[in-house]
């Protein structure tokens, strides 16, 4: 790739960077380990978290309407209405939590097993990579959104626990096949190539680094599902 492709699909902005990830995921995470970005897109990630969630407000007092209504304790109106409305709200904050501060703490265990399998990054360097490809998660929850608002169907996901059906948040399948997502498969994907790439790991060791606690998960769960 010429000096100014390079230049046309990735470039020295937040935009251009968003791009690079989708377009040119190598040259991205060779640009990400020189300059993480990190202030940038942790920015970013409240500011979308905020845009994401608030417009579903309504469809987070929905769900804990009817979970509240399926519940056997019986309650009163004002006990039912402050419920709803707490659980409510409780969600939306944890689901901006959640993606907000997820990435960072996927950098630091990504660090920490790179480490012990042998890696010399810095840390700045990994958390950098992986911010950096978290921007593919993002860039999925934006897409979801869109989805969930258009069709008014809080339970649309890109994972594979869309094969369970509505009200299958129960069901012991459903963490197992929540974690197999097609932008998360992405995100990881690409962040085994910025770790490869700071850490100096073989693919080996990079895909242990990177997919390990992906699969994990996914075996804790099939674990509880038999």
């Amino acid at each position: 790739m010429t000096e100014n492709k390079q230049g046309e699909i990735g470039g020295q902005s937040l935009p251009g960077r968003i791009r690079s990830v989708v377009l040119a995921p190598a040259m991205a995470m060779e640009d990400a380990a020189k300059r993480p970005m990190l202030m940038a897109i942790g920015i970013v990630l409240v500011i979308v978290s905020m845009l994401i969630f608030i417009p579903q407000r309504s469809m987070f007092l929905q769900m804990t309407m009817k979970a509240v209504q399926q519940s056997a304790q019986t309650y009163t109106a004002e006990e039912a209405e402050a419920l709803v409305h707490g659980g409510a709200n409780a969600a939306m904050f944890m689901s901006m939590f959640y993606l907000v501060c997820t990435p960072f703490f996927k950098g630091g265990v990504a660090y920490a097993l790179s480490t012990i399998l042998g890696g010399s990054g810095k840390f700045k360097e990994t958390l950098g990579v992986v911010l950096n490809a978290y921007l593919i998660m993002l860039i999925g929850q934006i897409v979801r959104a869109v989805i969930v608002l258009a069709f008014k169907n809080p339970y649309f996901s890109f994972s594979a626990a869309m094969l369970l059906g509505e009200g299958s948040e129960a069901s012991s399948w459903f963490s197992v096949l929540s974690a197999i997502d097609l932008f998360a498969l992405w995100y990881l994907a690409v962040s085994m190539v910025g770790i490869k790439r700071v850490q100096g790991l073989s693919a080996l060791k990079a895909f242990i680094a990177v997919f390990g606690p992906w699969l994990m998960v996914i075996g804790l769960g099939l674990a509880g599902a038999m």
